[in-house]
C-alpha cells in the first residue's frame, strides 16, 4: 500500500480524465458513423462498444468514490495491525528474559539456615541432636605417639621437597626443618616460622610465627598484635598466588626491616640533637633517588634539623655531619665542609655507612668500614667511632708533617700520644 501510495492521483482529476476520455471516444464514433464505408450493423456495433466500455469506467469510478469513503478505516486496521505485532515481539523477548531470570534465580536463592541450631550452639557452646550413632562410632581423635612420629617425618619430607622446588633468597641466613615446620631467619631483619596447609592445600605455605630481629639498646621492635597478623595474612596471600612465594616473602619483610632500622637511627638521631650533642651534630634527610651514590652531590635536602617530613619517602637516606665549623660573626655553621657520615639503603636496598673523606682505623690501620648492628641500632656509638677514625687520621697528618721537618724533634719532656686497640669503645666515649 505505501509504494502504491506514492503513485496516487486525486479522484477529481480521475472522474475529469474519464469524461473527457468518454467525450472523444464518443466524437469519434459519430465521425466515423457519418461516412457510407460502414454498414448499419457495423456503426450498432460500435455504439455497442463504446456504451459497454463507458458503463464498465463509470462502475469502476462509482466503486473506487464507495472505496475512499473507507480509507481512514483501512489505515486504522493497518495500525492496529502494527501495533499487535510490536505486542507480540515485547512478549516474545519478555518471555524469554523470565527464561533466563529463572535458570538466574536457581543460583543466587539463599539457602535456608539451621538459625535454631546455630544460636543452641552460640548460646550454650554445645549441640544436642547429634545422632547417637556418631558416640558409638568412637572415632579417636588424636593420633598415637608412633603415629604422629611417622606423620612429622612424612611432613618434615614433604618440606624439604618444597623448598628445593624453588630458589630461596641468597640473604637468607638460616633454614631450619624441624617439628613439621621451616624456620627462615635473615640476621639482623626478620625470622618467619612456616609450614604447609594455608586454607587447607598442602601446596601452599601458611605463617605460624613471625618476629622482627631488629631493635636498639632500650630492647628490640615490636609490632602490635593486630599489625603482626595483619602482615602475616597478606603474606599468606601473596606467597599463595607467586610462582617463587620465597622471593615475595623476602622482599616484603626486608622492605619493612629497612623502613624500620630507617625510622629507628632518624629517631635516634633526633635525641642527640635534642640531648647533650645539640648544636654539634647537623643532620639532612636524603630523598630516595640519592641513594648508593656515595657522597652529597646527589643528595637532595629534604630536611634540617629535625624538622623532617617523611611524607612520599619510603626508605630516606640520613647524613650527619659533625665537627660543625661556626661563623665567628653569624653564629652560623657551614656545612658544606663539615665531615659527615651517610646512613642509607643501597642499590640493593641493603643499609650501607658511608664516609664523606677517607679515614684510618686506628685498630686496623687500613681504612675505616662503618655498619650498623641492625640487632642493636646505635647512631651515637657509630657517630663515636667515624670521630676517633677521624681524629686518628689528622694525627697520622700532622705527624707526617712534622716528619717533614727537620728543625723539629722529640725530647724527653714532650707529650706522647698514643692508642689503646684493646679498648677502643672506652677510648671513643672519652671523645663525648
Amino acid at each position: 500500500m505505501a509504494e502504491l501510495g506514492r503513485n496516487t492521483v486525486e479522484f477529481s482529476t480521475l472522474v475529469r480524465r474519464a469524461a473527457e476520455d468518454s467525450f472523444l471516444s464518443l466524437k469519434d464514433l459519430v465521425e466515423s458513423s457519418k461516412s457510407s464505408e460502414q454498414s448499419d450493423s457495423e456503426k450498432k456495433i460500435g455504439l455497442l462498444k463504446y456504451i459497454l466500455k463507458t458503463q464498465q469506467r463509470m462502475l469502476r469510478l462509482n466503486v473506487l468514490a464507495k472505496w475512499c469513503q473507507q480509507v481512514p478505516l483501512v489505515h486504522y486496521c493497518q495500525q492496529l495491525a502494527s501495533t499487535l505485532s510490536s505486542h507480540d515481539t515485547c512478549f516474545t523477548q519478555a518471555s524469554d528474559s523470565l527464561f533466563f531470570m529463572h535458570e538466574g534465580l536457581q543460583q543466587a536463592r539463599a539457602p535456608i539456615y539451621d538459625v535454631p541450631s546455630a544460636t543452641e550452639v552460640l548460646l550454650t557452646g554445645t549441640y544436642q541432636r547429634l545422632p547417637k550413632c556418631i558416640e558409638d562410632m568412637g572415632i579417636q581423635s588424636t593420633l598415637n605417639e608412633n603415629q604422629q612420629k611417622e606423620a612429622s617425618k612424612k611432613l618434615d619430607t614433604l618440606l624439604r621437597s618444597k623448598l628445593l622446588e624453588v630458589s630461596l633468597p641468597k640473604e637468607i641466613s638460616e633454614v631450619k626443618i624441624s617439628d613439621c615446620t621451616v624456620l627462615l631467619r635473615v640476621d639482623g631483619e626478620f625470622k618467619v616460622l612456616l609450614t604447609l596447609g594455608y586454607r587447607g592445600h598442602l601446596s601452599m605455605w601458611r605463617i605460624l610465627h613471625l618476629e622482627l630481629l631488629m631493635g636498639e639498646r632500650s630492647g628490640p621492635v615490636k609490632l602490635e598484635e593486630l599489625r603482626r597478623h595483619a602482615l602475616g595474612d597478606d603474606l599468606e596471600r601473596r606467597m599463595a598466588a607467586a610462582e617463587n612465594p620465597f622471593m615475595i616473602l623476602y622482599s616484603i619483610l626486608h622492605e619493612l626491616s629497612v623502613a624500620l632500622i630507617m625510622d629507628t637511627v632518624i629517631r635516634q638521631v633526633q635525641a642527640l640533637r635534642q640531648g647533650r650533642w645539640k648544636d654539634a651534630i647537623r643532620f639532612e634527610l636524603l630523598s630516595d633517588g640519592s641513594a648508593g651514590q656515595g657522597g652529597s652531590a646527589g643528595s637532595t635536602q629534604m630536611a634540617h634539623d629535625g624538622e623532617a617530613d617523611l611524607a612520599g619517602l619510603r626508605t630516606p637516606g640520613l647524613k650527619i655531619m659533625y665537627w660543625l665549623d661556626f661563623d665567628k660573626n653569624s653564629g652560623m655553621s657551614d656545612s658544606g665542609s663539615c665531615p659527615y657520615v651517610k646512613i642509607e639503603p643501597g642499590p640493593d636496598l641493603q643499609i650501607k655507612c658511608l664516609h664523606s673523606t677517607f679515614i684510618v682505623d686506628p685498630i686496623t690501620g687500613k681504612e675505616a668500614e662503618f655498619s650498623l648492628d641492625q640487632s642493636c641500632i646505635d647512631v651515637e656509638k657509630l657517630l663515636l667511632r667515624a670521630i676517633a677514625c677521624n681524629r686518628y687520621t689528622r694525627l697520622i697528618e700532622v705527624h707526617r708533617e712534622l716528619g717533614r721537618n727537620g728543625q723539629i724533634c722529640q725530647v724527653a719532656g714532650d707529650v706522647l700520644l698514643k692508642c689503646y686497640a684493646s679498648e677502643p669503645d672506652d677510648d671513643y666515649k672519652k671523645v663525648g
